[in-house]
């Protein structure tokens, strides 16, 4: 993966959809050029581009990130945690708690209840939970309340969308039986009221040069300033406040604009910060935030 190919991975990031005359344009590449890298990115499967559907239409309420304590090898129990449909995140990284898994449960109660399914895997010693109070940036997905009202026709496209983020106009047009223009201007709404976000997802662990730091920071005072100055630092990849050993949770992609060790001493400097601690990811075992879909009902349904 060269600079250029890690140039259109991180516009596909903020933009899944975009085409190829815009990445020629914004990479200074020619149309064709900038297809032909596209395509082999997404053959390749070094970037997928996914419609992650707000967690609240999927009935995902209690979200945390779990840390491992592990007594030998890890990778077994990683493995093992990436089993998990709840889980949208497993890694394996430094630290004495080397293998991190972010859940996305219903209710506090079945938020509970895969805690103690983590902790009662063969190797984990013990298992340190951070509940997420409120996520401000996610890696793939919206943030905040969904605004408008979703229709069968919307949960149908949403759907789609999840399967295939760069489905065509055209194509989604013939699966629910409007217009390309309309099904443009609906892709659009549901995009701008946070009911989905469109995105590519770099595969890191195939990449040189996109390591990845854990951040948990403990804040002295309100929260709100800190949270803002974080979200205008570069390369910050996601952000949520939490209750437990941390304030707040962020993970960083190294070296994308500036070294990792830049944007943690301008956290350092933050008025409030009172600690930080980071730890690196070494191998991302599961990032999938399509293990639960839209079921035909509007309901969610989990699959493997």
């Amino acid at each position: 993966m060269d600079d250029l190919d890690a140039r259109i991975v991180a516009l596909l990031a903020g933009d899944g959809r975009m085409t190829h005359r815009e990445l020629a344009q914004r990479t200074g590449l020619s149309r064709s050029a900038a297809g032909a890298r596209l395509t082999r990115l997404l053959a390749d499967e070094a970037v997928v581009v996914r419609g992650a559907v707000n967690p609240a239409l999927l009935g995902q309420r209690e979200l945390g990130y779990l840390a491992l304590a592990v007594d030998g090898p890890v990778l077994p129990v990683a493995r093992a945690a990436a089993e998990r449909t709840d889980a949208t995140l497993v890694s394996v990284t430094t630290g004495d708690r080397p293998v991190v898994v972010e859940v996305r449960e219903p209710d506090a109660a079945r938020f509970g209840a895969a805690v103690a399914e983590l902790r009662a895997l063969p190797g984990v010693r013990s298992v340190d939970t951070l509940v997420y109070a409120a996520v401000h940036r996610d890696v793939l997905g919206p943030v905040g309340p969904v605004t408008c009202e979703i229709d069968e026709i919307d949960l149908d496209l949403l759907r789609l969308l999840q399967a295939d983020g760069r489905a065509s106009y055209v194509a989604l047009a013939q699966a629910v039986g409007l217009t390309p223009a309309a099904v443009r201007r609906r892709v659009q709404r549901l995009v701008a009221a946070s009911a989905v976000r469109i995105g590519g997802l770099a595969r890191r662990t195939r990449f040189a040069g996109q390591d990845v730091t854990g951040v948990a920071v403990r804040v002295a005072g309100s929260l709100a300033p800190v949270v803002t100055a974080v979200l205008e630092l570069p390369d910050v990849l996601f952000l949520a406040a939490t209750y437990g050993r941390a304030d707040l949770l962020v993970t960083l992609a190294d070296g994308r604009s500036q070294p990792a060790i830049d944007v943690l001493e301008r956290i350092r400097a933050l008025p409030g910060v009172r600690d930080v601690a980071t730890w690196r990811h070494l191998a991302i075992v599961k990032e999938s935030y399509d293990a639960v879909t839209l079921a035909p009902d509007g309901t969610a349904e989990r699959s493997r």
